[in-house]
């Protein structure tokens, strides 16, 4: 199985790029951090999608071979038009990132924050902006990160105790960060994996049913009119 290019048209002057793994199974949609692009999920990206996982990576606005954005926009509003662009295909999503751009995307609430959302070695706010006290609570959230990565190891626990109730942490005795921890303890590829399956599994599975339901309904609907 290889990936297949893909573009999500935000707004008329910005599309994003990146690629999908098509498999039958829950939406994860993976974000690279800010100065990177998605090839630093490369081979994490494989090992999600061979757990069972519709694995979406897209280089953001500005990165890779997406667009540049000319929108005044913040990059948190751009990152809620692409994770409303994919429910609305694929239904609930999970989400998976690190660095800076975690600490933006977990301060998504109400209907359009996603299901889930694993972060890898998220870095703490930056100066000026505060983090409310369960900020995420409306979404599960799990921070991987090493246990002797110094600053940054601090800056993974300062974002994890400023989350809400629905939180789990996982570490590793580790000097790296982001994606190259990941790629260093295999291991931790399977903490996520079951992360996942136990939080987004479910509303995925009630949102296929769901949506099968309605399409059978507008099936008969419409052979009853033809009768």
């Amino acid at each position: 199985m290889e990936p297949l290019a893909i573009e999500i048209k935000i707004a008329e002057e910005l599309v994003v790029r990146g690629q999908e793994w098509p498999v039958q199974g829950p939406p994860v949609v993976m974000f690279h951090d800010h100065g990177d692009d998605l090839d630093c999920w490369q081979g994490t990206d494989r090992l999600l999608a061979d757990r069972g996982f519709r694995v979406i990576s897209l280089d953001l606005p500005n990165h890779g071979l997406s667009d540049d954005c000319v929108q005044e926009d913040s990059m948190l509003e751009t990152l809620v038009e692409i994770i409303k662009n994919v429910s609305e295909v694929w239904g609930p999503i999970g989400l998976c990132s690190y660095g800076s751009i975690s600490s933006e995307l977990c301060q998504m609430r109400g209907p359009d924050a996603p299901i889930t959302h694993v972060m890898v070695s998220p870095r703490a706010p930056a100066a000026g902006v505060s983090l409310r006290a369960g900020s995420g609570d409306e979404m599960s959230q799990l921070v991987v990160a090493a246990t002797n990565d110094g600053e940054r190891s601090e800056e993974a626990r300062l974002l994890f105790d400023s989350l809400g109730a629905k939180k789990l942490w996982a570490s590793v005795a580790a000097t790296r960060h982001g994606p190259s921890l990941i790629k260093s303890h295999d291991h931790l590829v399977d903490d996520m994996a079951v992360f996942l399956r136990r939080t987004l599994v479910p509303p995925h599975l009630k949102w296929t049913a769901a949506t099968h339901e309605k399409a059978a309904g507008e099936f008969l609907d419409a052979e009853s009119e033809r009768e």
